[in-house]
């Protein structure tokens, strides 16, 4: 029984760890890529023509909401993306970078960032996680189907 539980959550945990990385990846390139828009003085930057890069401003943050106003490159006009919840991280006027892929509609798209504390936390509880399962897996080496121990003397 033991067993079982020890890879539910060395499972559990390396899920939410491998999340929290490409999380944190996805956060690292938009920066990036947003960087990379303000050097070359563009609006947006189209990523193998699915995806898209541009810079958002928020424009209003409060009343449990965020507004996010973004250039959508494919009708060149602005748009707003109302996102429930509200980050300290996003106060009004701030410049957000925002991704939005090419064929869908206005307001599709994600704020690069928004949900990184949160992300964070899984992160550190799939660590803890992992970190059990492989604690218990040890604990459990060197015993019989019983929960004995074995015995290997000759």
């Amino acid at each position: 029984m033991a067993g079982k539980i020890s890879g539910i959550l060395r499972a559990a945990g390396f899920a939410a760890c491998l999340l929290c990385t490409v999380y944190m990846l996805y956060f690292a390139g938009t920066w990036k890529a947003v960087a990379e828009l303000e050097a070359s003085g563009a609006r947006s930057l189209t990523i193998a023509g699915m995806a898209a890069v541009t810079e958002g401003e928020v424009v209003r943050a409060g009343n449990g909401c965020t507004v996010i106003r973004y250039y959508h490159e494919w009708d060149g006009a602005e748009y707003q993306k109302v996102i429930k919840g509200e980050n300290e991280d996003y106060p009004e006027n701030a410049i957000v970078p925002v991704i939005y892929t090419v064929g869908m509609g206005a307001g599709s798209c994600l704020a690069a960032g928004f949900y990184r504390k949160p992300m964070q936390i899984l992160g550190l509880v799939g660590t803890f996680l992992l970190l059990l399962g492989i604690t218990l897996s040890f604990g459990r080496k060197g015993r019989g189907k019983n929960g004995k121990k074995k015995d290997h003397s000759r």
